[in-house]
């Protein structure tokens, strides 16, 4: 059940995410602990701190070791550092009673001080040693360990004094603390890998977002991807850690300019957040770009300000800027909220730590909290909490959307119920397990006529109320229920075509039968009310049934909409399909036996629809349609005796005749100087030909044509028929060098499984999608997400249905390689459309365009 496996897979990402911030509070414990056991705690040592600010920043050593009025403290975290450009002095002094040297480190584990300088006092005023550290200098910047620290060497029977001088305009705290020099490796190492661990997940979620990116084209993985390597960047370069990634001088760089930095991150999450909501396709878009743009104007505004304006001015500037910009993304997120988008709610979720994480990281520079290890390295940990949130909620949101296409392939758009191809799997399962049913169509009087005068709310909620009103009368255990493998899996009802609804009645007796057909004649005809609209039903049933009306899907439909056409002049009711109807079966043998003797005969006629190359305006090629004047009845609809060649079982024997046909036409076309590509249809049926990928290359030999100007064309749905077969017939062809299409795009049931697995080399959106076009935003949106969806396969994409210069400039703008309809030309018969290839090409492409945009609008 998809609803249940939504529900199981949210309870799974619950889980992960608990775990998640299970794991970051066992880290957060862990750096506690460290906390804890690196102070060095030895009873041979004691350790006194004194300091000194030297506001005029320019005291030379000799009168601050002689004259300066150091003040004492009782621990280091008591100095009163101050984000302001300003040095201070700090005393160490030990009172060291071991007899033999000990190794120590003064931990300042700050990598973005300008000038740290520090001298090993004996005696009082002898210099022993001298280090020097800072970001401001490449040398200075190499001098530093990781994490940052002072060595000093403590000297036996002396009096030892680390006379250290910090000058920096950018966060002057730092621990102090006198760590052994086994606690300090240790401490090195738990931090290299907690910052190891880190990079390495920044690295995962980059590829990962990298390759989905490749595969959907959609911006905001991209953008997810900048985000992550900035948050790096930032958050390496603020521990000393992007040295091990930057030259010296771009760690300079981005050390000097931290906060300029952490205000681009900010920026980037921002278009994240616009980009990932898809504001794009929301109704107050022009609203919330403006108030976008407004703010990313504003934070690039700062991010200069920065550059030129010391940290402890900007700082605060940047910490007040974080307010309105949380603020503009929770505005966001209502904007777009749904209840029904899960990944909603996980996107909200992944601000939380890095909202907290940034506080605690501007804290710790402003001087409101004290050092510690847990407030050091809070945003290093909260960062990557909030990118795997964020990666949970992009994954959401990338299957939510392969769900919208998927349903969209498979469901009726305006009923949101089961379409044509779904109704045809259940009949077909039906069928494999033997089962009886009766297959009902229902349609309405007047439906097609009466909604295009509804506006689309009183459209929807008409349609709406008769799938209700069917919904209730159907609601007894004989009504099939149809799997469609979606978050609703069993539906009652299915929708045919616009208009036409179905549903299956299984193992029941006539009389039952009869009843529920009564049932819901019953609660659809009436009277029906929507607000000011009102409006009178009058519903019909053809029946079928399973197995005397017939055993395909496709003859059962068609004989439960004959059904319907049988009585059309009752208004209401139902009717049984008549398969012993004197004058539908005598008719019908006649047309099946001229049908057959057409084929023998060549009594039927190829016609030939251009199909126009939109980047070029030249002629692609064109689709060979067969056509047949009956001598008694005229023109026979390609529907008719098509699916009559279908029923009786001479489909192939037509598809064969086509192919020949369309060969030999092709080889004049060749001989007078024209190389076309030639599309030719084949049924579901014409998979099952023995051998026919090497007989129709046999046939492209006979006539002197090449097997790359050749096309054969399969319907959607035939992938559901018998895939293996499908795809070695496929891989036969493509080796022979045959190109093949799926046509009819979007009105089937094809799984992208299939798609991704199938050598096909084009897709051809179905002309329901491309004929209203301009007016329709999901078909916009359907055609776009195709076409982008075939270009990451490799594959060509062909519209049909092209019948005005608007849908046409829609899909060269998104991207499609060729069109087709009457825009620019009706099937023609070959001799018209050999002239039509003569005169397309002796003019230029630019003036074939002008002339075809000049006769449509005349």
């Amino acid at each position: 059940m998809q609803m249940q496996a939504l529900q199981s897979r949210q309870a799974l990402i619950w889980t992960t995410i608990a775990l998640a911030v299970g794991f970051v509070a066992s880290v957060f414990y862990g750096i506690a602990s460290l906390t804890r056991v690196s102070q060095l705690n030895d009873p041979l040592l004691d350790v006194e701190y004194r300091y000194f600010i030297d506001e005029t920043n320019e005291l030379p050593l000799d009168y601050v070791i002689e004259h300066a009025p150091f003040a004492t403290v009782q621990n280091p975290e008591a100095i009163p550092w101050k984000l302001e450009y300003q040095t201070f002095w700090i005393q160490v002094e030990f009172d060291y009673k071991g007899l033999t040297e000990r190794h120590l480190h003064i931990l300042t584990d700050n990598t973005t001080i300008d000038y740290l300088d520090a001298y090993h006092l004996v005696d009082g005023d002898q210099i022993v040693t001298k280090y020097e550290g800072g970001d401001v200098t490449q040398s200075r910047l190499a001098n530093m360990s990781l994490p940052a620290s002072v060595p000093v060497t403590l000297l036996p029977d002396k009096a030892n004094t680390l006379l250290i001088k910090v000058t920096s305009s950018d966060m002057p705290t730092m621990p102090l603390w006198v760590m052994s020099h086994q606690a300090y490796d240790q401490l090195a190492k738990a931090i290299h890998l907690l910052w190891g661990g880190f990079i390495t997940f920044m690295l995962l979620v980059t590829l990962y977002s990298v390759g989905v990116y490749v595969y959907s084209r959609q911006r905001v993985y991209l953008i997810y991807v900048l985000n992550t390597l900035m948050a790096t960047v930032l958050i390496s370069a603020n521990h000393g850690f992007s040295r091990y990634f930057l030259p010296d001088w771009a760690q300079v760089f981005v050390s000097n300019h931290i906060l300029a930095f952490a205000v681009c991150l900010l920026t980037i999450a921002l278009w994240f957040t616009y980009f990932f909501l898809d504001f794009e396709r929301s109704r107050g878009y022009q609203r919330v770009r403006s108030m976008f743009l407004m703010a990313t104007g504003a934070l690039a505004g700062l991010a200069l300000l920065t550059f030129i304006t010391p940290p402890y001015i900007s700082a605060s500037l940047v910490l007040l800027s974080q307010v309105p910009i949380y603020g503009l993304v929770i505005y966001f997120l209502i904007k777009q909220w749904q209840p029904g988008k899960f990944w909603l709610l996980l996107f909200g979720l992944s601000w939380l730590p890095a909202m907290a994480g940034g506080l605690a990281f501007y804290a710790l520079l402003l001087g409101y909290s004290e050092y510690t290890l847990m407030s050091r390295y809070a945003l290093m940990l909260s960062m990557g909490l909030t990118m795997m949130l964020f990666s949970v909620a992009l994954a959401e949101r990338f299957r939510f959307q392969r769900m919208n296409a998927m349903d969209s392939l498979t469901h009726d758009k305006l009923s949101g119920l089961p379409n044509t191809n779904v109704v045809h799997i259940a009949i077909n399962e039906l069928i494999a397990r033997n089962i009886s049913f009766n297959l009902c169509c229902v349609t309405i009087d007047n439906y097609n006529n009466l909604l295009p005068y509804l506006d689309e709310d009183t459209r929807q909620s008409y349609i709406n109320t008769i799938v209700d009103r069917i919904l209730e009368a159907l609601d007894v255990e004989q009504i099939y229920q149809i799997d469609t493998e979606s978050d609703t899996p069993f539906q009652q009802l299915g929708c045919l075509k616009e208009g036409v609804f179905t549903f299956l009645i299984q193992e029941a007796d006539l009389e039952t039968c009869n009843h529920i057909l009564e049932s819901v004649i019953e609660g659809l005809n009436g009277e029906l009310a929507i607000g000011s609209f009102i409006t009178h039903i009058n519903a019909r049933i053809g029946v079928c049934h399973y197995p005397s009306d017939g055993a395909h899907p496709s003859l059962l439909i068609n004989r439960a909409m004959q059904a319907l056409q049988q009585h059309r002049s009752v208004l209401g009711g139902y009717t049984h399909f008549n398969n012993h109807e004197h004058k539908y079966h005598e008719l019908h043998v006649s047309l099946v036996a001229d049908l057959r003797e057409a084929i023998e005969n060549d009594g039927l006629e190829l016609y030939h629809q251009p199909q126009i190359d939109l980047r070029t305006g030249s002629i692609h090629g064109s689709e060979v349609l067969a056509r047949w004047m009956h001598p008694r009845f005229g023109q026979i609809s390609p529907d008719v005796f098509v699916r009559m060649a279908e029923d009786v079982g001479i489909i192939n024997n037509l598809t064969l005749w086509v192919i020949r046909r369309a060969f030999q036409q092709q080889q004049q076309l060749i001989a007078s100087g024209h190389c076309r590509r030639l599309s030719i249809n084949i049924s579901a049926s014409d998979i099952y030909i023995p051998n026919l990928a090497a007989r129709v290359v046999d046939l492209a030999s006979q006539y002197d044509v090449p097997t790359n100007l050749v096309s054969l064309e399969l319907t959607e749905s035939v992938m559901v028929e018998d895939y293996d077969w499908l795809k070695r017939l496929i891989s036969e062809l493509s080796a022979s060098g045959i190109e093949v299409s799926i046509d009819d795009y979007g009105t089937g049931y094809s799984s992208l499984y299939f798609l991704s697995q199938l050598p096909f080399t084009e897709l051809k959106i179905d002309r329901s999608f491309v004929r209203n076009l301009p007016q329709s935003g999901r078909h916009q949106s359907i055609v776009r997400a195709t076409t982008d969806m075939a270009r990451s396969l490799g594959v060509m994409v062909v519209a049909e249905g092209v019948e005005c210069e608007e849908a046409e400039a829609l899909l060269r703008r998104y991207g499609v390689d060729v069109g087709q309809g009457f825009y620019y030309s009706r099937p023609l018969p070959f001799n018209q459309y050999q002239a039509y290839v003569q005169r397309m090409d002796n003019v230029q492409p630019v003036t074939i365009l002008r002339q075809g945009r000049l006769s449509s609008s005349g």
